[in-house]
């Protein structure tokens, strides 16, 4: 079962079971507003029994909004992970539950963060209402698995960047936001490419298939436990951005706009427990995502 199967996600899960011949399960936005009493419950009743649950739904926003809208956030991602967890538990009890968490749920450092400091509290200001709701739902997961013998697992994801996602400023992750900046900068004929922030700050990006299969081996190895899982591949958005000019062929300079939005500087999951335990490693090299994203999307 995909919960949430149109979203970023949940449209890439659902292209990959389908490539494979794999049936699913999906819960769209046409069943119902998720944070409102009695929806997850409607949805997972008359779902089939199912063994696995994709929990991909959450509430999202990027840039410079969200520090204007930290409660909102809270309230509705919090409501909907309730939610789903009581459905979990009352109608696909068999099932494990299988959720995405954001390294925003770690304190900011400047060296990558293992499992053990998850938690740990001083969220950047732009994130920490979300982050708490991403909390909700690891935290959730563990309390429910324990009073309830169910099964979970919790994933805290890389920064994504693929086909489906969602182009508006305010809502695309950041580098889906750059590339299609950057097309479209590029086709106005624009001298520059703008890219938001310091070029320094430091992400760790995957392409959302690799993603996919990363979760999928991380759920065969690892069971009622949060886990990183990422490649140990740290990235600048300077960098990122000449990829992206790279694959346009565009020779133009950077530019930042004069107090553009800046998040935490320093955003690395530290990913060895799970790459040790499955010998998983992405595919899909950045440059080469970047190209097969403008080329499907473009």
């Amino acid at each position: 079962m995909i919960v949430g199967a149109d979203g970023f996600i949940g449209r890439n899960l659902a292209a990959y079971f389908d490539a494979r011949g794999q049936p699913w399960h999906g819960i769209h936005r046409r069943d119902g507003d998720l944070s409102e009493p009695g929806v997850a419950d409607a949805a997972f009743a008359a779902a089939p029994k199912v063994s696995k649950i994709f929990h991909v739904v959450t509430r999202q926003r990027t840039g410079p909004v969200q520090y204007a809208i930290q409660g909102e956030l809270l309230r509705i991602n919090t409501r909907i992970h309730l939610n789903v967890l009581e459905a979990w538990r009352r109608h696909q009890p068999q099932a494990k539950l299988i959720s995405m968490g954001s390294s925003c749920t770690y304190p900011e450092s400047d060296t990558p963060l293992p499992e053990s400091r998850f938690g740990e509290g001083g969220a950047h200001p732009s994130v920490y209402g979300y982050a708490l709701g991403k909390m909700a739902i690891a935290t959730g997961s563990r309390a429910y698995g324990e009073q309830y013998d169910l099964k979970w697992l919790h994933c805290v994801l890389a920064t994504l960047f693929g086909p489906h996602d969602n182009k508006a400023e305010d809502r695309s992750h950041f580098m889906g936001a750059m590339i299609d900046r950057a097309v479209r900068e590029k086709r106005a004929g624009a001298k520059s490419f703008t890219v938001w922030g310091n070029h320094d700050t430091v992400r760790e990006l995957l392409y959302v298939e690799d993603e996919i299969e990363a979760i999928l081996a991380a759920d065969a190895a690892f069971g009622n436990r949060i886990i990183n899982v990422g490649a140990n591949t740290p990235v600048t958005v300077g960098q990122a951005a000449n990829a992206i000019l790279d694959a346009l062929d565009w020779n133009v300079p950077l530019t930042s706009p004069e107090g553009s939005f800046q998040g935490a500087g320093y955003k690395m999951l530290d990913s060895t427990a799970f790459l040790e335990a499955t010998g998983w490693r992405p595919r899909i090299a950045l440059k080469t995502g970047i190209r097969s994203l403008i080329a499907t999307e473009y």
